[in-house]
C-alpha cells in the first residue's frame, strides 16, 4: 500500500504542479494542505484536499486531476495570470506590460492530438495522457478547451475503434497500426480537418473497409487525411500523406487591426494553435520599420506577410517543407509580392543571410541556442522583434544578445489552464 502523506504546498513547479515537503503532485495549488499517496522519492498523488488554496475553484472538465491537458482548471483566471505575469517577473528582473489575457479561456484551442493506446488486457483508450503515469491515456469524454466538435468527433472515432479489431501502436515492440488522432479547426472560417496518423508497416496496415468505414465519419465538407508513420532507427522520421476525402486543406483568417490575412493549412504544417490569442500576439509584435525584414522560423510566413506592406522586403526561413508549401500559397492568397521564401535550417543559414533592419525570430521551445544567438550578433540587425513560447530559453538567448537592450515585454496568455505563456520582446541595438 502507498504511503500516506500530508502535505502543506507551498510552490508551483515548472510545469505547474504543486510543491510542498519536497514533493511534487499534480493538481495541488499553493495554499492546499492535502492529503496525498507517495508514487516515488519526490513525487506523490493527490487523494484529497484537506484545506483548500483561497483561490481554488470548481473545475469545469470532469477529467481535471486525471488528464495532462490541464494542469491549472481549478485555479481562478485571475489567478493564473498573476502567477505567469510574476514568473515573467522574477525571470526577467524588469518592467513588463501586463499580461493579455484569453477572452473567454475556454474552447479557444483550434488544433488538438490524441493517442491511440491499449493495455495488456487489449482495453482500448483514445485520449490524452496522464500525467503521473507515464504512457497511459485516459479516453476522453469531454474537453473544455475546444469547441464540442472535437469531443464529438473524438467520441466518433471511439466508437469506431471499439467496434473493430485494429490494435494501437506500441512503441517499444513497434507492433500495432493506430498512433494518433489529430483535428484541426479553423475558428473564424468553420473549416475542418481529421488527421488519423498509423504506422507504415504492411503487416499492420488498414483495410481499405476500415478506411472507407473511417472516412464516412465525417461530414463531405471535413478535410480527412491518413499519415502514414515511419520511423525506422538511424533514419529521419518521414510521414506520408493520403487525402481521403473532402477539401486537401483547410483556411483560416487572422483579423489583426485593419487587415485579414488568409492562412491556408495543410495536415502537418504549423499554425498557431490559439487563433483569437494569435491576432492580439501579431497586433503587439507590429512595430514601424521600412527597410528589409528577415523573418526565422518563419513556419507558413504569417508573421513576414503582416511586416510586408511595411518592408521594402521580407525573407522568410523555415525548415519544413509543409510550412513553405503553405506559404507559397499565403502568398497568392493574400497578393504579397515582395516576400521571399528560403527553406533551410536557421542556425546553417544565418552566416549567409544580408543584414536587414529587423529580424523576427519565434523559434522551438528550445529557442535559439548560443551558435544562432552569436550569428545574430553578428548580422547586426538594428531591431530584433523576439517571440517566445518558452521564457525560460528567451531568457536565455537575451543573456546572449549583449549588443542589444529590451525596449519592451509583452506577454500573452495563448494557453489558459496551464503554466505556458507567450513572450513577445522587442530590442534595439545599443
Amino acid at each position: 500500500m502507498a504511503e500516506a502523506l500530508f502535505l502543506d504546498i507551498k510552490e508551483f513547479t515548472k510545469r505547474g504542479w504543486g510543491k510542498g515537503d519536497g514533493f511534487e503532485v499534480f493538481g495541488a495549488l499553493p495554499g492546499d494542505q492535502i492529503e496525498a499517496s507517495k508514487i516515488r522519492r519526490h513525487k506523490a498523488k493527490l487523494q484529497s484536499i484537506i484545506k483548500p488554496a483561497k483561490n481554488r475553484i470548481a473545475p469545469k472538465c470532469k477529467h481535471v486531476g486525471i488528464c495532462g491537458g490541464c494542469a491549472f482548471q481549478q485555479l481562478d483566471y485571475k489567478a493564473q495570470l498573476d502567477y505567469k505575469q510574476n514568473k515573467l517577473a522574477e525571470l526577467f528582473n524588469q518592467p513588463i506590460q501586463p499580461i493579455i489575457p484569453c477572452d473567454p479561456p475556454f474552447e479557444h484551442r483550434n488544433k488538438m492530438e490524441y493517442t491511440f493506446s491499449q493495455d495488456k488486457a487489449g482495453q482500448k483508450f483514445l485520449g490524452l495522457h496522464m500525467p503521473q503515469a507515464k504512457g497511459r491515456v485516459i479516453n476522453l469524454e469531454e474537453c473544455h478547451l475546444t469547441s464540442p466538435w472535437f469531443s464529438q468527433t473524438l467520441n466518433a472515432v471511439q466508437t469506431w475503434w471499439g467496434n473493430s479489431d485494429i490494435k494501437a501502436f506500441h512503441p517499444h515492440s513497434g507492433t500495432g497500426t493506430l498512433r494518433t488522432l489529430t483535428l484541426r479547426e479553423g475558428k473564424r472560417t468553420g473549416n475542418k480537418m481529421v488527421i488519423l496518423t498509423t504506422s507504415s508497416k504492411a503487416r499492420d496496415a488498414l483495410t481499405k473497409q476500415q478506411i472507407f468505414e473511417f472516412k464516412n465519419l465525417f461530414e463531405k465538407n471535413t478535410s480527412v487525411f491518413l499519415v502514414l508513420h515511419q520511423a525506422v532507427k538511424g533514419h529521419p522520421t518521414q510521414f506520408f500523406e493520403m487525402h481521403l476525402s473532402g477539401p486537401d486543406h483547410i483556411i483560416e483568417e487572422l483579423h489583426i487591426k485593419d487587415r485579414i490575412l488568409k492562412c491556408k493549412i495543410s495536415p502537418l504544417s504549423f499554425f498557431q494553435p490559439n487563433t483569437f490569442q494569435a491576432e492580439k500576439l501579431y497586433a503587439e509584435a507590429l512595430t514601424d520599420v521600412s527597410g528589409p525584414v528577415l523573418d526565422l522560423y518563419a513556419g507558413s510566413a504569417t508573421l513576414g506577410m503582416l511586416f510586408a506592406p511595411k518592408a521594402s522586403q521580407v525573407t522568410s526561413v523555415e525548415l519544413s517543407p509543409y510550412s513553405i508549401l503553405d506559404a507559397e500559397d499565403n502568398l497568392q492568397l493574400n497578393g504579397i509580392n515582395n516576400l521571399k521564401l528560403i527553406r533551410g535550417d536557421v542556425a546553417e543559414l544565418l552566416p549567409t543571410l544580408l543584414k536587414s533592419e529587423l529580424v523576427i525570430v519565434d523559434p522551438p521551445r528550445p529557442g535559439l541556442g548560443p551558435i544562432a544567438c552569436s550569428h545574430l550578433t553578428t548580422l547586426a540587425p538594428q531591431k530584433i522583434l523576439y517571440i517566445s513560447c518558452n521564457p525560460d530559453t528567451q531568457a536565455d538567448d537575451l543573456k546572449r544578445l549583449k549588443d542589444y537592450r529590451i525596449t519592451s515585454m509583452q506577454p500573452v496568455d495563448q494557453f489558459p489552464h496551464t503554466p505556458h505563456c507567450e513572450n513577445i520582446a522587442h530590442l534595439e541595438r545599443i
